[in-house]
């Protein structure tokens, strides 16, 4: 998943389920959905979703819009020796779909310019435009997720005092 804006990471804590507990509903708001706040987000928490108990479903409170904000969920499973959260990160399913769409769209247009440049007897550079296109959104959804993502990573490392055993 090294390419893809997706990541498995299993955290490693001697914290007991009631500690993680505690200490998620201490980090996470309620899910405020869709608004215009001009003044940003009045929040003293990092993360707003929800948590039943033994999965939580989250994102990171961010002042601005990114579309690329990663999606968290994770399951917390209790052992003899504290707990282990395994937790995936990914893009909304809206951005995905959308994204799905795009990229099938664009890609389709750079084959029929590329079949055209072969029949033609000289090359043109307008047939490089759609995978310029193509390279430019994979690098922003890359560069969106990824950064966001490595932050989620060390705050959640820290509200669960854990280790990362798996990424």
């Amino acid at each position: 998943m090294k390419y893809l804006p997706m990541e498995n990471i299993t955290y490693k804590t001697k914290l007991k389920k009631e500690e993680i507990k505690e200490r998620l509903s201490d980090n996470i708001d309620p899910e405020k959905g869709f608004s215009f706040n001009i003044f940003g987000n009045q929040s003293t928490k990092p993360y707003e979703g929800q948590f039943n108990g033994k999965a939580f479903y989250i994102k990171r409170i961010v002042r601005n819009r990114n579309s690329f904000l990663p999606r968290i969920s994770g399951t917390i499973k209790e052992n003899t020796d504290g707990a282990m959260i395994q937790v995936k990160m990914q893009l909304h399913s809206f951005v995905i779909v959308f994204l799905s769409i795009w990229c099938g769209v664009v890609g389709l247009v750079f084959i029929v310019f590329l079949m055209q440049a072969f029949d033609d007897s000289g090359f043109n550079p307008a047939v490089l435009i759609p995978f310029a296109m193509l390279l430019i959104v994979y690098g922003a959804a890359m560069l969106g997720f990824k950064l966001e993502s490595k932050k989620s990573k060390k705050e959640l490392q820290s509200i669960f005092e854990a280790e990362i055993i798996k990424e």
